[in-house]
């Protein structure tokens, strides 16, 4: 708010707060004249003979009655903000570059870590497929072994190699999404369910050469696999498939 001396017409600048105070009556810094300040109250500086001092610091005092109680100094818009108001800002400003950091640690875990959080929180990998698109990462297809059924099997004895075993398989992966060719173990048990031989095969040593692995195992789609073994025991009468 403004007001301004009627006897010499210099604009002052004055705050609500300071007029309840003053209770409207005031004393010109400049002139020394006694006024009523809500007489010539406007939201900005009245017309002024002399523009140069309408935003000038000038001081007057508070009167209580006819008598001068005490004085105040009156600020003008050039003066800084209040100590609230910068402490305020320090916060904003500070606030975001600890989003800036969050925001660069998050971009630095994703481009070296993102097949390790993809495959831990499923949830995240849309956001860090188009992070690796924008940044050129490479992010490995998501795995879900326990995901591929087995919809029939077949061991028997090799009809052409003597003591060997022939395997066929048809593998489905039930997962909703491409995931890589997983490894298969193969154990071979007697009747008191005793392991006799284990071993894990890798996708290049069941599948057919045809087939890309490189490419992985499409949601619901079914293939053949198939083994040829040595047999690994006369006793071996139960066997166990697990995808890994």
């Amino acid at each position: 708010m403004f007001t301004q001396c009627p006897h010499c017409s210099t604009n002052f600048s004055i705050s609500d707060q300071e007029l309840t105070v003053a209770g409207g009556k005031v004393r010109c810094g400049k002139c020394g004249d006694t006024f009523n300040a809500l007489y010539t109250l406007s939201k900005h500086p009245l017309s002024n003979s002399e523009p140069a001092e309408v935003l000038q610091i000038s001081t007057i005092d508070r009167l209580s009655g006819d008598n001068i109680a005490e004085s105040y100094q009156l600020t003008n818009e050039n003066e800084a903000p209040p100590e609230g108001t910068q402490t305020s800002l320090s916060t904003l400003k500070w606030g975001v570059f600890g989003l800036l950091l969050c925001a660069l640690l998050f971009a630095q875990v994703s481009y070296f870590m993102g097949n390790k959080l993809a495959q831990s929180y499923p949830a995240l990998r849309p956001f860090l497929e188009q992070f690796c698109a924008l940044t050129h990462c490479e992010l490995t297809l998501q795995r879900a072994p326990d995901k591929i059924n087995i919809i029939n099997r077949d061991v028997r004895s090799h009809p052409t190699i003597p003591q060997a075993l022939l395997i066929n398989l048809t593998l489905q992966n039930g997962a909703d999404f491409t995931q890589p060719y997983p490894l298969l173990k193969l154990s071979f048990f007697d009747l008191n369910h005793r392991l006799l031989a284990t071993r894990t095969f890798k996708p290049t040593e069941y599948l057919s050469q045809e087939i890309d692995i490189n490419s992985g195992f499409p949601s619901g789609r079914q293939l053949g696999a198939s083994l040829e073994l040595i047999d690994p025991d006369r006793q071996a009468v139960n066997f166990e498939f697990e995808f890994k």
